[in-house]
């Protein structure tokens, strides 16, 4: 088992600002991550340590890009990361190529399911909530 908690679920939006509008003023919830550009980016997280990510829709891009959203992230403790790595490629699931971050500030990946849904695994040194 690893242990791990559901750090985020994201979202995909056409106007991200409004939709984090939407989600501050219908259910409280706050920005704790933004991302600037064109399109933006926000975490934003409840009282109670869950958040979702609304990702900005590019021009041109269809209504879902499974490449950005529709995934859910589990995050873990630093010391389990590499040992979940190791885990889920022994349970013989595939890994989503060009996906790793191993930085000082966050190491992630996404694998895929037996399902077929995407899935993250992210360590960041400074949690969302």
């Amino acid at each position: 088992m690893i242990p791990s908690r559901i750090e985020h679920v994201a979202l995909f939006a056409a106007d991200a600002p409004a939709l984090r509008a939407f989600y501050e003023t219908r259910f409280g919830m706050r920005t704790v991550l933004e991302h600037p550009g064109d399109p933006p980016g926000y975490f934003l997280a409840d009282d109670q340590g869950q958040a979702i990510e609304i990702i900005g829709k590019p021009p041109g891009v269809e209504p879902v890009n499974p490449r950005y959203v529709c995934h859910l992230a589990f995050r873990v403790a630093l010391e389990d990361y590499e040992p979940s790595r190791r885990q889920l490629r022994d349970d013989g699931l595939q890994f989503e190529e060009g996906t790793e971050v191993d930085t000082d500030a966050m190491k992630t990946f996404f694998f895929f399911d037996p399902a077929g849904n995407r899935i993250q695994i992210v360590w960041r040194r400074n949690p969302l909530v």
